[in-house]
């Protein structure tokens, strides 16, 4: 279809010029809610920690991709990490004397990065923010950090936020072509890096190719396709090369639906089907699966038979669908968001006109008003984003303390179920039994053999394990003599569960680990309890 042919677009209003106030109110209105979490995450665990385990997870794989390896430790390969780019991003920046901040540093700037595109969008619709006195739109910004959790989600420390940076750049480019009949290099630029990013960005990517083509852009999307697959192709094969399986492990455990797809030899076209109505039916009992289904019907209803307008309801329609039946909801709030700031900035695209008009008569009780209902509509955001306090509290009290015991007490390779801070800055072998980091144990889980672990537990010299109780092996050799337990006395929040236990895999091992445990134990923080166990 070509462009020449379409009536002059309504979306996207012209373009007024940048006023620098509206964007600096709307920056000091994010950055004030993350300075309020930082200094309480400061004072909870006596230094940061981030809110979940899995960004210590990349700093390790960084650091080991600057020696040569993928993976967690030297020379084994493995596939932990759901992105493509993010561990070379960190392995780049892991070269500055910057400790555990890159990821929270990346995510701070990605999240100024994306209200600075919100303002970018709100010009492009033709909605004069300037208008509107600065402390009312550092109130909305602040609203939307918290009510969209884009605060907690720069305090997880992995890309998601760098996930809706690219997703909001992705519409602002496609909202400029539809006005200006012009492909702008950064919007491109967005579309290539967005599978590279998350895989299941792959969306957004086929809708902007299937929009480039549709105007006549055929070069621009082959050119697009090509730069934005054939990275994804590759690294694909380099996992396979390293005798990995063709996708990373964290996708394969955490997305049944690709699992299936990968094998529609198997159970056919019917099952890859009954996967997606799966996913959809648990992500629509999940918080933030009726956000996503109510932004969808709104998108739906904003739908005028105007060949631009159509291509930015569906657009945003097509990337929440894809996220519901092909992703996930769960694990801390996280993976959603970037649907949530899609569909609300697509929506404020296509009322644009009505959203400037009311807030030419925007008075300051309303709009203290406007932000609280904001704050009710989302409440389960808002209560995640305090929750980022203790669950940084839960990966400082166990993830911490594990990676202390073993790099000041016991020195020697050690087995866990769940990789994390225990693996960062740890000179020691870790045997990862979850399968993340060790291609082995994950075949080991998944065999017949009741002895896979303490097999590998001897074949790699390990005489310690520290295992979480609700997770894999829920039964450990029963040769392994538990020695003692360390329990969160706080709310469990993000820790896979509230108890490790310390086992000797090893009758000659009990006394050893015993007498390092007795020695570490002074040092514990407040929030757990350690229990010696009796033989």
């Amino acid at each position: 279809m070509s462009s020449s042919s379409q009536p002059a677009p309504r979306v996207g209003a012209v373009a007024q010029s940048v006023t620098l106030h509206p964007l600096l109110a709307m920056q000091a209105g994010l950055l004030a809610v993350c300075a309020v979490l930082l200094a309480a995450i400061w004072l909870r665990v006596g230094g940061f920690a981030y809110t979940l385990d899995a960004p210590y997870t990349h700093l390790s794989l960084a650091e080991q991709v600057l020696h040569g390896t993928y993976g967690l430790n030297p020379g084994e390969p493995a596939s932990p990490s759901s992105s493509i780019l993010y561990p070379f991003l960190l392995a780049g920046l892991a070269l500055l004397p910057l400790g555990q901040f890159p990821p929270l540093l990346v995510n701070l700037a990605a999240a100024m990065a994306s209200m600075a595109l919100l303002y970018a969008l709100a010009r492009e619709a033709g909605i004069r923010l300037d208008r509107v006195a600065p402390w009312m739109l550092a109130m909305f910004a602040a609203t939307a950090a918290l009510g969209l959790n884009l605060a907690g989600l720069a305090f997880s420390g992995l890309e998601h936020s760098l996930h809706v940076t690219l997703t909001l750049a992705s519409l602002l480019g496609l909202l400029r072509f539809l006005r200006r009949e012009r492909a702008d290099w950064w919007w491109l630029a967005s579309m290539v890096l967005l599978p590279l990013l998350r895989f299941e960005a792959t969306a957004a990517l086929l809708a902007d190719v299937l929009v480039l083509g549709l105007f006549g852009r055929m070069r621009h999307a082959a050119l697009v396709l090509l730069a934005g697959g054939l990275p994804v192709l590759a690294f694909c094969f380099f996992l396979h090369s390293q005798g990995l399986p063709w996708l990373p492990l964290s996708v394969l455990d955490r997305s049944q639906v690709v699992v299936t797809g990968l094998d529609v030899g198997a159970g056919g076209a019917f099952a890859v089907v009954h996967a997606m109505y799966a996913a959809l039916r648990q992500n629509l009992m999940a918080y933030g699966g009726a956000h996503i289904l109510a932004l969808l019907v709104a998108l739906a209803l904003a739908f005028r038979p105007e060949p631009r307008r159509a291509v930015v309801v569906g657009f945003c329609v097509l990337v929440g669908v894809a996220q519901l039946v092909g992703g996930s909801l769960n694990s801390f709030s996280r993976y959603e968001i970037y649907v949530l700031v899609l569909g609300l900035a697509g929506l404020m695209v296509l009322h644009g006109p009505a959203l400037d008009g009311w807030l030419a008569l925007l008075r300051p009780g309303r709009a203290v008003l406007v932000c609280l209902a904001a704050l009710v509509l989302f409440a389960g955001y808002v209560l995640r984003t305090a929750d980022a306090v203790p669950a940084a509290g839960n990966v400082a009290d166990q993830q911490r303390t594990m990676q202390r015991f073993v790099t000041q007490e016991w020195r020697q390779p050690f087995a866990t179920n769940h990789p994390g801070w225990v693996n960062w800055r740890n000179p020691h072998y870790m045997l990862d039994l979850s399968g993340l980091g060790s291609l082995e144990a994950r075949q080991g889980a998944h065999s017949a053999d009741p002895d896979w672990a303490g097999k590998l537990a001897r074949q790699h010299g390990v005489a310690l394990a520290m295992l979480y109780d609700n997770a894999i092996p829920r039964t450990p050799p029963a040769t392994w003599q538990p020695v003692a337990r360390m329990t969160l006395r706080h709310r469990v929040v993000t820790a896979v569960g509230p108890t490790i236990t310390f086992y000797a895999t090893r009758p000659d091992a009990v006394g050893e680990v015993h007498d390092a445990l007795d020695r570490f134990r002074p040092s514990l923080p407040a929030g757990v309890q350690l229990t010696m166990l009796p033989e």
